[in-house]
Formats: structure tokens, C-alpha cells, sequence
């Protein structure tokens, strides 16, 4: 699997592939995408579920008070907006997400998540995803499932079944990500994940990556497992194309302006 990252200088090199290496997990909030965990929940105020539900929440209150609340509900079409959004900021707000892909030829996705060709793409072996497993925390590895509409949910589904259905749902229009989603429990807005360099494979550089960049990516892995391509945009084809660093070989990776 792969991911694609950004590299603003060169010292974040070391902490991508060095013996700092590390994985960025993110809050659903830190996304590029607004619609993330978005959902249609579906609720029926009359059920008697919901009776008891509500009693487990609210023990104090009174009958009277659950059918002023079955009232509002069944009158105000925003109340499950409004519940809507209650359980995705309480979803949102507990874990943390980090995102691979299963190719690394997609100039979308350069362009996208490497400041247009200027970063670069690690490859990653499959034994990482074991690694995530083992971490306290841990909640589920997913590939993510696009549909044209949000997943619906029932109302009195428990939490865990609501998160697994939209933590790994999006939009049709993402489908070209073949996006494959990890996630952790975790209040914070950020967790960095320190793993081991052997579950590094490969490091590929954008076309357009900056040659100090280059430079202390090719240093970092000297004497390590971890193979080094170049991205190349010459050819006959619009593919995005890789060659293997070889020392004294000259690469002739994007076009000059």
C-alpha cells in the first residue's frame, strides 16, 4: 500500500522514513473533505426502544417528559439533523484516521496530496497494517465503500455499528482514491505513530520534487533496505512513470519551463 505526502522541507524526511519514522493519523475534522462521516439517520420517535433508550439516558425524567420529547421529534423535521450531527461530532471526536491507497501512478493524486508533484509517495509492506493491529487503540482497517448517498443508520443502532458504517463510506466522486482507511480511539487532533523503518519498501519522488529534497531522501536511505524511484513524466504516454536510483545515472524527470 501507499501514501502520499507533501514535503514543505527537507528535514520532514527523517521523520517520514529515518529512524524518527513516523505515520500522521488525523481527526475527520482535519480532512479535506466536509462530507466525512456524513450519514442519513433514520428514526422512528414511536418505537419502544426508543422509550427505554431515552429512560437510560435521562433517568430522572418523567413520562411526561419523554412524550414532550417524542413530540418535538416527530413534529420538527431538523431534530435528526440535529441528532445527526450530535453522534458525528461524538464519533469525530474520539478517534483518529490515517488514509493509503493501493497505486501510486495516479497524477491525481500527485497533484493532489504532493503540492503538485513536489513531494513524494512511500510504499509500504503489507506487515504495517498487522503492526496497526497490536496498537492499543486500534478500532478497524477498511477499504472505503463510494456510493452516490450516505449510509443510512437506524436510530437505536449502537454507536459502534454507526461508526463502522461511516468511518468507511464516501462519496462516488473519491472513488478514484482506492482508498484503504485505519482507525484509532483517540481524543486527540493528531497522533503520530512511530513504527519501524522495516516496514518502509520504497520511497517515490515526485517529478517535480526539489533537489535538496531529493538529496537528503537519497541520504536517509543510504545503506537501508529501502529502494528509491524517481517519477517520470517524459515518455509517450500521459502514465505516470518510475526508474530506480541508480548512482551516476542521470534522470530526466519533468519537463523545464
Amino acid at each position: 500500500m501507499f501514501k502520499f505526502y507533501s514535503v514543505p522541507c527537507a528535514d520532514l524526511i527523517e521523520n517520514l522514513a529515518g529512524s524518527l519514522a513516523s505515520i500522521k493519523f488525523s481527526s475527520a475534522f482535519n480532512l479535506n473533505d466536509p462530507y466525512e462521516l456524513k450519514f442519513n439517520l433514520v428514526i422512528d420517535p414511536t418505537a419502544q426502544e426508543h422509550r427505554k433508550q431515552y429512560f437510560k439516558n435521562h433517568p430522572s425524567d418523567t413520562e411526561e417528559d419523554f412524550l414532550s420529547w417524542q413530540k418535538h421529534a416527530i413534529k420538527h423535521d431538523g431534530y435528526s439533523w440535529y441528532a445527526e450531527q450530535q453522534i458525528r461530532n461524538e464519533i469525530g471526536q474520539s478517534i483518529t484516521l490515517c488514509s493509503f491507497t493501493e497505486g501510486n501512478n495516479s497524477n491525481l493524486m500527485w497533484s493532489h496530496y504532493t503540492a503538485n508533484h513536489t513531494g513524494i509517495c512511500i510504499e509500504y509492506h503489507p506487515e504495517l497494517f498487522e503492526f496497526f493491529r497490536t496498537l492499543d487503540g486500534f478500532v478497524g482497517i477498511g477499504n472505503i465503500i463510494y456510493a452516490d448517498t450516505p449510509p443510512s443508520v437506524m436510530g437505536l443502532d449502537k454507536l459502534n455499528i454507526i461508526a463502522e458504517k461511516i468511518m468507511f463510506t464516501k462519496q462516488s466522486e473519491w472513488n478514484y482514491e482506492k482508498e484503504r482507511r485505519v482507525i484509532l480511539r483517540s481524543n486527540n487532533n493528531t497522533d503520530f505513530i512511530q513504527i519501524e523503518r522495516k516496514y518502509i519498501k520504497a520511497i517515490y519522488i515526485g517529478s517535480r520534487t526539489p533537489s535538496d529534497i531529493v538529496k537528503r531522501i537519497l541520504e536517509v536511505c543510504q545503506n537501508s533496505d529501502i529502494k528509491v524511484y524517481y517519477g517520470i513524466t517524459m515518455g509517450k504516454s500521459y502514465e505516470v512513470s518510475f526508474s530506480e536510483h541508480k548512482e551516476g545515472t542521470g534522470y530526466m524527470r519533468a519537463f523545464w519551463e
